[in-house]
């Protein structure tokens, strides 16, 4: 046995609770073990009353195999390890590692009595919701006439504004509808400067380019009224170098009574590139919040609160979340769910969040580990298969099954290239990957316009407008994407299964399964045709075990 290559850590995603079930993972060398048993019993009974519970081979990937297994442990908490066997030698695992010698409570692991508050849960929608990122100065304009704005359609620059608005996005309820989402993820909607306006002046005025409140009341009543939900972007990170507090501090330097609120690293305070004051990235009109300060954490939090109680709407979007403060995103957890208990709280992070989404903090996060390997594979063709398969294993351990569902799954957004164009307009390529983004765990997210064949490079090319008249629409693309949505919103085991790949050498194969029910995914990117052996499960009167999967296409195979 290769000692080297065991692993699990308690309290993580190789050791978490899911509702009453306990689930542990192990990992080890690939095809190093015969089998890998849990012992457990309750910490205050004899020793003599162990339980034991049969591990699975759930996920491989070259280095390593990975075991998992679900069970429900006593009501005052338990004692576990790990019995191992190579078929020759046999050997315990626990906290101090490997051993020849069968633990007696010391070096073995300890799950107390569960607690209700250390349970992760994301509200019960997030397995249904099917997303839909709307940058509303791009979506749609109400009035066609209005003056003040640059011609609908004309090609983005970093300044300029087109005027779409909230009854624009209203007008449009019906395209939203037959396509099939059910929430919006709206980028930001305070009054600002820009029409991307993640520089806020005002965190409590709604940007009159955009409609009234009246107007956005309408806005969430719609949605609502047609079964979708609304999740607001909200900058909490920065402001605007003309937000009022800020402008006190340019005005009234080390007088101000806000120049706490910002991180000022030397007065003068000046809105120049001489780091005067801590900013977003290096923009020097973004200065950045202080989030440990208490009258900021209440104005954020009255902000957060305040949309969800005037509003109705259903939770946040949280820009730039990994450079504010733990603390303080703990207590906008609190107030947000006294508000609203089902509000979705979704964090942009860019790198693994396990720290963030272990019940205290976010819900969810934009899951661009998801994003990162699916544009290599599908779209870029940067990565082989097997490497593919590696990657997605690694992001398949990196979170519980209950945050891997939830997560939100983006191919693209309003921060990198459209997908049409990261694929050099290869339409097979798009449709396999979003194929895979509909069938994976989580919560899938299109952005405006991708359904109807949208492109555009880097920002800000990637926020076009949208060309609302249809003669321009690929409607091939947008009866696919209808399609592919109508098949997940119908079938329960892709929205709530489990997620097994299995291994081919020239398609990307893995099945889905809930409750009996079971589906098959085989997807071959390849510009030849392959021919599978459907697993006997999949096999029945109807249907012939051998089956092939046309060049750069996909085949379903459901079991019911």
């Amino acid at each position: 046995m290769n000692h080297l290559g065991f692993f699990h850590h308690a309290n993580s995603e190789w050791s978490y609770i899911d509702g009453t079930l306990v689930t542990l993972r192990f990992r080890s060398v690939k095809d190093d073990l015969l089998s890998v048993t849990v012992i457990e019993y309750n910490r205050f009974t004899d020793y003599q009353k162990r339980r034991k519970h049969e591990m699975r081979r759930f996920l491989s990937d070259f280095n390593f195999d990975y075991y998992t297994v679900s069970f429900k442990p006593d009501n005052e908490g338990c004692i576990y390890y790990f019995f191992l066997t190579d078929g020759n030698k046999t050997g315990y695992y626990g906290e101090f590692g490997f051993s020849e010698n069968e633990f007696v409570r010391m070096g073995a692991y300890e799950i107390p009595r569960i607690q209700p508050t250390d349970i992760y849960q994301a509200p019960d929608w997030v397995s249904e919701a099917i997303f839909y990122q709307i940058y509303p100065d791009r979506f749609c304009k109400s009035n066609a006439f209005s003056e003040g704005y640059e011609p609908w359609g004309s090609p983005p620059t970093y300044w300029n504004v087109f005027g779409g608005d909230f009854q624009g996005i209203v007008n449009q309820i019906s395209h939203l509808k037959e396509l099939g989402i059910n929430a919006i993820y709206l980028t930001p909607i305070s009054l600002s400067n820009s029409s991307h306006r993640y520089d806020t002046i005002d965190y409590l005025k709604i940007d009159p380019r955009l409609g009234t409140e009246d107007d956005f009341l309408k806005l969430v009543n719609n949605l609502h009224q047609n079964g979708i939900k609304i999740v607001l972007d909200a900058v909490f990170n920065h402001s605007s170098s003309d937000f009022h507090p800020f402008k006190d501090v340019l005005k009234n330097q080390e007088k101000s009574r806000y120049k706490d609120w910002f991180l000022i690293e030397k007065f003068p305070v000046k809105v120049e590139r001489d780091k005067t004051y801590q900013t977003f990235g290096f923009e020097p009109h973004m200065p950045k919040l202080n989030s440990l300060n208490s009258e900021v954490r209440d104005y954020l939090i009255k902000v957060g609160k305040y949309y969800i109680e005037k509003f109705d709407i259903d939770g946040w979007r949280l820009d730039v979340a990994d450079e504010v403060d733990s603390d303080f995103w703990r207590m906008f957890r609190k107030e947000i769910k006294k508000a609203k208990p089902s509000a979705i709280i979704i964090g942009e992070v860019w790198h693994n969040s396990d720290y963030y989404l272990r019940g205290d903090q976010f819900d969810s996060v934009q899951n661009y580990q998801f994003f990162e390997v699916s544009n290599n594979y599908f779209l870029k063709k940067t990565i082989d298969l097997a490497t593919f398969r590696d990657q997605l294993v690694h992001l398949l351990m990196m979170y519980p099954d209950p945050v891997q569902k939830a997560l939100l799954n983006q191919l693209d957004s309003h921060d990198v290239p459209r997908i049409l164009h990261v694929a050099k307009d290869d339409l097979n390529a798009v449709k396999l990957a979003v194929v895979f983004q509909m069938t994976f765990q989580g919560m899938p997210c299109i952005y405006y316009g991708d359904e109807v064949g949208m492109t555009g490079g880097g920002d800000p090319d990637n926020r076009r407008c949208f060309d609302w008249n249809q003669k321009n629409w690929n409607h091939d693309l947008f009866q696919f994407y209808r399609q592919i949505i109508e098949f997940r919103k119908n079938n329960q085991a892709i929205k709530y299964g489990s997620y097994e790949i299995i291994n081919h050498p020239h398609l990307f194969m893995y099945k889905r399964c809930w409750q009996g029910e079971c589906v098959l995914i085989c997807i071959n990117p390849n510009a030849y045709q392959v021919q599978i052996e459907l697993p006997s499960q999949f096999v029945n009167s109807n249907s012939d075990a051998m089956q092939m999967v046309m060049a750069e296409s996909f085949c379903i195979f459901s079991l019911n």
